[in-house]
C-alpha cells in the first residue's frame, strides 16, 4: 500500500483556525469534517509506532502546532524508542496533546514511523531506525 506523506511543516495549514468538535484518544473531529488520526505509517518486522490524544478542550480553535523534540527513551538493552509530543494551542493555551512513540523492534534491528494523519495524508512526527545503518524513512528537518 503505498502511503500519501505530507511535509510535518505542512501541517499547521491543516489544523489552524479549526475548532476541535469531538474527540477520543484515537482520533479529532475538527469542525469543517477535518479527522485527525494517530497512526503507524510504515513498520519493518516487529517495531511499531503509536500515540493516542489526551487532555483535549472542546469548541477550542487551533492557533499554533508545535511537534517537540523526538527523545530516545531508553528500553532495556539494546532497545531504541523515541518519543515525541505535539501539542495543539488555543492562543498561548494547550488544548489538546498528542503523545506518539516509535520503536526499532528487536534490538533495534528495524524501523517504525508514527504520523498525523489528517483526511487521509500522513505526517510523520517520530521514527525509530535501526541504529546499524540506514533502513526506512528519516525524519526531515
Amino acid at each position: 500500500m503505498k502511503i500519501n506523506y505530507g511535509n510535518p511543516k505542512d501541517l499547521e495549514k491543516h489544523l489552524l483556525y479549526k475548532r476541535i468538535l469531538e474527540w477520543n484518544e484515537n482520533k479529532l473531529v475538527l469542525d469543517d469534517g477535518t479527522i485527525v488520526t494517530l497512526e503507524e505509517s510504515e513498520n519493518d518486522c516487529c517495531a511499531s509506532a503509536d500515540g493516542k490524544f489526551s487532555n483535549v478542550k472542546l469548541d477550542a480553535v487551533i492557533t499554533n502546532v508545535e511537534i517537540g523534540e523526538q527523545v530516545n527513551i531508553p528500553h532495556g538493552n539494546d532497545e531504541f524508542v523515541n518519543e515525541v509530543r505535539v501539542t495543539l494551542y488555543h492562543n498561548q493555551n494547550p488544548i489538546a496533546l498528542a503523545e506518539m512513540s516509535a520503536d526499532a523492534g528487536n534490538c533495534g534491528y528495524y524501523y517504525s514511523i508514527g504520523s498525523f494523519v489528517v483526511n487521509g495524508v500522513h505526517f510523520p512526527v517520530v521514527s525509530a531506525n535501526c541504529p546499524y545503518g540506514p533502513v526506512g524513512m528519516e525524519l526531515e528537518d
